[in-house]
């Protein structure tokens, strides 16, 4: 939707910085890498990460220990459980809110990023997949839709071409989740801000 505002809409070089799919993948890369990397240094900067495990741990055994005097029937500890289930609440809330406050950060200079700067130096495709991923890569059908076909009787001189010229041709965004997915376990442990899961 905030894309469709005029102005807010990628506009997509048709020459590209780097035109070869091997050296914009790369570099690709690199970027989404060092990103990664910028999110978890800011997350280790505005979170304490100790206490979120400490909170995750607490929290945990607590609604164990609720589960398990349901599926007992015990109501002497299923009271006593719930007169810490406000104080679990509240604990949760305010982990919560840690781990959203570098997300808002990141995000508007990323978005910037990804509506200004990328799409001016990379185009819409950036690397060469083996195989075929819906939504990440071009399919067969892509490359027909983007590849006009110039027609004897036609009067038009101007063809308009689209981003795929082969199937699996990676796009842009698609190669930066790819990255993203691959290394963030790798820069969460080197960096130390794992974030546990409820």
């Amino acid at each position: 939707m905030v894309l469709q505002i005029p102005g807010l809409t990628p506009s997509y070089t048709q020459h590209p910085i780097f035109p070869d799919m091997f050296t914009s993948a790369i570099v690709a890369a690199i970027i989404a890498i060092g990103l990664n990397l910028a999110m978890a240094l800011l997350r280790r900067k505005t979170t304490n990460i100790e206490k979120m495990k400490t909170v995750m741990k607490e929290t945990g055994e607590w609604r164990k220990k609720y589960t398990e005097a349901i599926k007992k029937r015990d109501k002497q500890l299923i009271e006593e459980l719930k007169k810490k289930q406000s104080q679990m609440q509240k604990m949760s809330m305010e982990m919560q809110q840690q781990q959203m406050r570098p997300m808002m950060l990141y995000m508007i200079p990323s978005f910037m990023l990804w509506i200004f700067v990328f799409p001016a130096i990379f185009g819409q495709t950036v690397a060469l997949s083996p195989i075929e991923i819906p939504y990440l890569t071009c399919s067969a059908d892509n490359v027909k839709i983007d590849t006009p076909v110039q027609t004897t009787n036609s009067t038009s001189t101007e063809l308009k071409q689209g981003p795929c010229k082969v199937p699996g041709q990676v796009f842009l965004w698609g190669w930066f989740l790819l990255v993203n997915f691959a290394f963030s376990g790798i820069i969460a442990k080197v960096t130390n801000t794992s974030i546990p899961t409820f």
